[in-house]
């Protein structure tokens, strides 16, 4: 119970921190009027938030204490003063104390419709005063709560933590001008929208809205889904077909998924298993050794061959076995062309029945994979059934 305490006593401390930090950063932004133009800078709170919680995620879990600068003394003390110096000055000299960074704070949570500007300068004034004697606190403790990993920071290599640490910060880049900028937010909105409800026409006029960019947008998106985003990769397989013909729509397709599974592989290398456990989930890893384990070097193109199995999961659940690069290159290629040819010519020819073509198309090749894996069972069996019929015969 003590544990927990300052396991949650260390956690309000670098949200906290991290709270004064992205609030200085966002309020030295909205003072610049072009970036103020551009730009809601109010978002650098939310990053600044999330890159606590990440830091904090890293200290709790992999005993990276020198990334726990809440911990830090000196550091604690410059980052809390400098960020405090920067809010009072603007927010007084402007005449804003008690709206600015409410305002700020509101917006960065995305609590407009949950709280007015009154109801959140009430509650900064509760919680930073707070936060700031807890960091004090936490600050004057001797102790620290027990690294129970097993999967320390500093097992890894330095370039694994810069590895790290760069992902994080391509991440928590694209959030900020996701996040910042209406026009880029509103674009990338709308393409979710389409993919979602596999509108195949509606993401073929949104990509040729781009004009002599659409190419590079398409294969733009088909990486981001096979990196991160859940999304189905077979509308944009679609409307390429429909877009640019069929055999340019599957070279297209086709490349770009090979990309973005050949940077899924790489990062589950470079990230190690400990991190691909924590994207995939550890029972997903776990189906996929096991799977891996039955059916070695054809499981990779097995499972490209059924479009029901997660290409994500295999690509970084892949990276983290050892199987060579070029054996998972050929797998994936080979395993992924039937369907992507067959998707790109049904968005050419057939984009009124692309879903139901899609769906039957997706239970044929699983019950012929399904088939193909079960096979082995079933002959088992047969020759069981048959022997145990051949010494009854003998015993009569």
């Amino acid at each position: 119970m003590k544990n927990i305490f300052r396991g949650l006593g260390s956690l309000v401390s670098s949200i906290v921190l991290f709270l004064l930090i992205g609030l200085a950063l966002a309020l030295l932004m909205i003072q610049n009027s072009f970036i103020d133009m551009c730009f809601e800078s109010e978002y650098f709170v939310t990053v600044s938030l999330l890159t606590g919680l990440w830091f904090y995620f890293l200290k709790t879990f992999m005993n990276a204490k020198k990334l726990a600068i809440w911990e830090s003394s000196l550091a604690t003390t410059i980052s809390a003063i400098a960020s405090l110096g920067v809010i009072a000055f603007i927010t007084i000299s402007q005449g804003s104390l008690a709206i600015l960074p409410a305002n700020v704070v509101r917006k960065a949570l995305f609590m407009d419709h949950l709280t007015t500007l009154g109801g959140m300068n009430n509650l900064l004034m509760i919680i930073i005063p707070l936060g700031i004697a807890l960091l004090v606190l936490n600050l004057m403790k001797n102790d620290r709560i027990e690294d129970e990993t097993t999967s320390g920071w500093n097992q890894l290599s330095k370039l694994k933590k810069f590895g790290m640490m760069s992902l994080f910060g391509i991440i928590a880049f694209f959030i900020l001008i996701y996040l910042g900028q209406g026009e880029i937010q509103s674009t990338i909105n709308k393409s979710m929208v389409y993919l979602k409800d596999a509108d195949v026409e509606g993401f073929r006029d949104y990509l040729l809205s781009f004009g002599p960019l659409a190419a590079v947008i398409s294969g733009l998106m088909m990486v981001f889904q096979s990196i991160i985003a859940p999304l189905p990769a077979f509308v944009i397989t679609f409307a390429n077909g429909l877009l640019f013909g069929w055999g340019l729509g599957a070279i297209l397709s086709w490349s770009s998924a090979m990309a973005g599974a050949i940077l899924c592989f790489y990062l589950a290398k470079f990230l190690g298993r400990p991190v691909v456990e924590k994207i995939v989930t550890k029972k997903a890893l776990t189906w996929w050794d096991q799977f891996f384990a039955k059916y070695g070097k054809h499981a990779v193109f097995i499972a490209r061959l059924v479009p029901i199995v997660s290409f994500d999961l295999v690509s970084y659940a892949t990276g983290v076995t050892s199987i060579s690069f070029w054996q998972f290159f050929w797998a994936t290629g080979l395993g992924q062309l039937p369907a992507t040819i067959l998707y790109s010519y049904l968005g050419e020819n057939a984009t009124s029945t692309v879903q139901i073509l899609f769906f039957l198309f997706t239970i044929v090749i699983a019950l012929a994979v399904i088939g193909m894996i079960l096979r082995p069972k079933f002959q088992g069996w047969s020759k069981v059934k048959q022997g145990v019929k051949v010494d009854g015969n003998k015993v009569g």
